[in-house]
C-alpha cells in the first residue's frame, strides 16, 4: 500500500468497478422508461419552437483528483503525490429554456439547477499513521448551455455547451495525539472550504413527445470543474516547516481537481401554444 501511495495513484478497483456497474443498471432502467414513452401516441411533435420548463433526476458521478503539492500526507510524503477517487449518487433539478428555428434545426438556450450530496473520500491518505483523511462533496450545479436540436421522425437529437458553476466542500483533516494520547484535530494542519467553482459543461440527448404539450428527455452531461488550490496553515507546533523550499514555516497546499457526469430524465413541458 505504502508503495502505491508514494507512487501517486492509489484507486480502490472494487469502487470504481462498483460506480461504474451501477450507472449501467441506470442508464438500462433509464432506456426502458423511455422506450415505453416512445410507444405513446404523443399529438404534438417535439420539434416546436417557443420556450419550455422541466423537472429532472438521475445517477451522478463525481471525480476527484486530489495533489499533496508540497508532500506533507504520510510519513513519506512526496510532492506532488496524487490521490483519486470518487462515488455515485442522485442528482434531481429543475431546468428552463427556449429555443427557435434555425434552418432544419432549432437553436436551443437552456439553463439548469440541481442539487445534489454526492461525496468522495479516499479514506486513510497515511495508512501508517492513519491520521490523515481527505473529503470533497458537491451541493449543488448550475449550467447555461447553448445547443442545436435536429428532428429525426418522432424523436429528436440534440447537443448542447456552455458554463457550468458548482459549490463544494473540500477538506483536508489530521489528526495528532492530545495530552491523553487520544487522536484530535490539529486545525493547524487541516483545513475546511467551500468554494464556489465555475467550469465548462457539454452533453448530448434524445427527447421525445409522450402527450399533448409534453416531452421525455434523455440526456447525459459532464462537467469539468479544472483544479482550485486550498491550504493548511502548518505554522504552529512539530510540522512547521515541512511544506515548501524555504524551510521556513509555510503553508501546505492541496490541489482539487473535481469533475462531474450526470445522466438524467427530464419531464418537459412546453408554454405557450
Amino acid at each position: 500500500m505504502n508503495d502505491l501511495l508514494k507512487h501517486g495513484n492509489w484507486r480502490c478497483p472494487s469502487a470504481a468497478h462498483g460506480r461504474r456497474r451501477a450507472l449501467a443498471s441506470a442508464l438500462v432502467s433509464l432506456l426502458a422508461v423511455v422506450g415505453t414513452a416512445q410507444a405513446q401516441d404523443g399529438t404534438v411533435g417535439s420539434g416546436q419552437a417557443g420556450s419550455y420548463i422541466g423537472v429532472f433526476a438521475g445517477p451522478g458521478s463525481l471525480d476527484v483528483r486530489m495533489t499533496d503539492i508540497d508532500g506533507f500526507t504520510g510519513s513519506n510524503g512526496v510532492p506532488g503525490q496524487a490521490f483519486e477517487y470518487g462515488d455515485t449518487g442522485l442528482a434531481t433539478g429543475v431546468m428552463v429554456g427556449r429555443s427557435f428555428r434555425l434552418g432544419g434545426v432549432q437553436l436551443l438556450f437552456e439553463a439548469d439547477g440541481a442539487f445534489s450530496g454526492l461525496s468522495a473520500s479516499p479514506g486513510q491518505l497515511d495508512p501508517a499513521g492513519m491520521d490523515e483523511t481527505a473529503t470533497a462533496e458537491l451541493h449543488w450545479v448550475g449550467t447555461a448551455r447553448i445547443g442545436l436540436r435536429r428532428s429525426l421522425g418522432r424523436v429528436g437529437a440534440f447537443v448542447a455547451g456552455g458554463v457550468s458553476v458548482a459549490g463544494f466542500s473540500n477538506s483536508f483533516t489530521d489528526l495528532d495525539p492530545g495530552t491523553d494520547d487520544r487522536l484530535q484535530l490539529d486545525p493547524d494542519d487541516s483545513f475546511d472550504e467551500r468554494p464556489t467553482r465555475v467550469g465548462w459543461v457539454a452533453g448530448v440527448g434524445i427527447e421525445m413527445p409522450v402527450a399533448s404539450a409534453w416531452t421525455l428527455r434523455l440526456e447525459g452531461l459532464y462537467n469539468d470543474f479544472g483544479e482550485t488550490v486550498h491550504q493548511a496553515e502548518n505554522r504552529l507546533d512539530v510540522n512547521a516547516g515541512v511544506c515548501g523550499s524555504a524551510g521556513l514555516p509555510s503553508p501546505c497546499r492541496y490541489g482539487f481537481d473535481e469533475r462531474l457526469a450526470l445522466l438524467r430524465l427530464v419531464l418537459v413541458r412546453r408554454l405557450g401554444r
